[in-house]
């Protein structure tokens, strides 16, 4: 190995040709390098966790709006439980590209359901 890495492999004798020995050189190097290890490791498990989200089973339904109607009235009568309203109302927009959250009667929205 080259100067300046973090491990060096040593001969501990002549005996045990095949095992060797590592010496660390620095502790905070290997703390870190450790450290960057464990993060990739617990990113990998969680983005395999994470590949199943409720995103992707998501169905659709449609709401004809009526008279007196608002996004919030409908987003509010549609909302799943421990989703956050203003964030729903989001989706909602992005769903029916709207660029406000004004609506007419008679309109047809595709409200987003988990």
């Amino acid at each position: 190995m080259q100067r300046g890495t973090y491990m060096r492999y040593t001969m501990k004798n002549k005996r045990e040709k095949g095992r060797r020995r590592i010496i660390i050189r620095s502790r905070t190097r290997f703390s870190i390098f450790l450290a960057i290890v464990v993060m990739l490791c617990i990113s990998f498990i969680a983005a395999l966790l994470n590949s199943g989200n409720a995103a992707d089973n998501v169905s659709w339904i449609t709401v004809d709006v009526v008279k007196g109607d608002t996004l919030w009235s409908i987003a509010k009568r549609t909302l799943p439980k421990g989703v956050d309203i203003r964030q729903y109302i989001i989706e909602i927009k992005e769903a029916n590209n709207m660029e406000h959250s004004y609506i007419n009667e008679g309109q047809r929205l595709y409200i987003p359901v988990y």
